[in-house]
């Protein structure tokens, strides 16, 4: 077991959340009572890049746990000692302890080539179980260099975060945290280098490094280098490892807009990288019909998307995630479609995003 867990943590830090990792790892293998083949953290954590920050003079986490947890079988598990057991850390840290639904070997080996599983794959720690076992059972596909749409899906996931937190400067909704503007601003700005990265096949998961990958991105394609994002990256990515040491002035309206438009140009070009197609603009990209995630329209997957369709009172056979990508640039203020309700459209937008996300 690794016991370096954040890069910038001292290590009294590192061992004192080594040993609250133990804990943890101990009280679930006791919930679980024998059904239970491995718990795998990760996220930063798990990587050893984990964000840490100063509160009244002693080094705390900033990120969530992300735990991973690998059953013998999923049916009958206590969901309710696991969420005590969630609850009960979560308290202690001040960050929110995360248990994945439940997974069993032949699904690992089942993984999709999508960005989650890679990341985890190559950044995790395991803490109860052969420590070989995602590296052993997780598919080949995951060490080769992700397909350009895991890039589209994350500056959709990231541009879904933006939206919400336009939301909330805006004051239509409250803010789940203090910190939730800043921390989505800064999201944002990391996702968008990294879907280049995705896109020109260059992404590692270990985010140190990635500013240089980035650099050199730059120098080899001007159309990168135009889009100007390393001083933006290399303060998302700043803010990634010590929240503290970048401004904590919150992002206002006008900062979430700014992006807005950066976000715009990044997603038009790695779209553009992706299909071969050459849209002028966003707006003609949003009139485009045609399918972004086909790996989600095989034959075999079309009942389910129309009955997911039926239940939310529709009638598609497309994925219902895909409007989204048509969506989300006008209700980012992108292109001159006018949203007649933009609280009421934005939140439609993110409950849907949220469920098929």
């Amino acid at each position: 077991m690794n016991g370096i867990y954040s890069r910038d943590g001292s290590a009294a830090f590192n061992q004192k959340l080594h040993l609250t990792l133990v804990n943890i790892a101990d009280d679930v293998e006791r919930a679980l009572e024998g059904n239970l083949v491995s718990l795998v953290l990760g996220g930063g954590y798990g990587r050893g890049e984990g964000g840490v920050v100063l509160r009244h003079g002693q080094e705390k986490p900033y990120n969530d746990l992300d735990f991973t947890l690998i059953v013998i079988r999923k049916l009958g598990l206590p969901l309710d000692r696991l969420a005590d057991i969630s609850h009960s850390f979560a308290k202690s840290l001040g960050i929110h302890v995360d248990f994945s639904r439940p997974l069993t070997l032949r699904d690992v080996e089942h993984w999709p080539c999508w960005l989650m599983w890679y990341d985890l794959l190559n950044g995790h720690v395991v803490l109860k179980g052969f420590p070989d076992v995602l590296t052993k059972h997780a598919p080949q596909s995951l060490q080769t260099p992700l397909p350009a749409i895991e890039g589209t899906r994350l500056l959709l996931n990231r541009g879904a975060g933006l939206l919400w937190a336009l939301r909330v400067s805006r004051r239509i909704e409250e803010p789940p945290d203090e910190d939730f503007v800043r921390r989505n601003y800064y999201k944002c700005s990391l996702a968008l280098g990294d879907a280049l990265l995705i896109a020109y096949k260059r992404y590692t998961t270990q985010y140190t490094g990635r500013d240089g990958l980035l650099s050199d991105l730059e120098l080899d394609e001007p159309s990168v280098a135009a889009l100007q994002l390393q001083n933006m990256y290399s303060e998302a990515l700043q803010f990634k490892f010590r929240p503290d040491s970048v401004s904590s002035d919150t992002k206002r309206e006008a900062d979430l807009k700014v992006l807005a438009e950066v976000w715009g140009s990044v997603f038009l070009q790695v779209e553009r990288m992706r299909t071969g197609l050459s849209w002028g603009s966003l707006e003609e990209y949003t009139r485009w019909k045609g399918i972004r995630e086909d790996d989600q329209h095989a034959i075999s997957l079309i009942p389910r998307n129309l009955v997911r369709n039926l239940q939310a009172g529709r009638m598609s056979w497309r994925y219902p995630r895909e409007p989204l990508y048509r969506l989300l640039p006008v209700l980012l203020g992108l292109v001159n479609n006018q949203v007649t309700d933009w609280s009421n459209a934005s939140a439609r937008f993110l409950k849907v995003w949220d469920r098929f996300n």
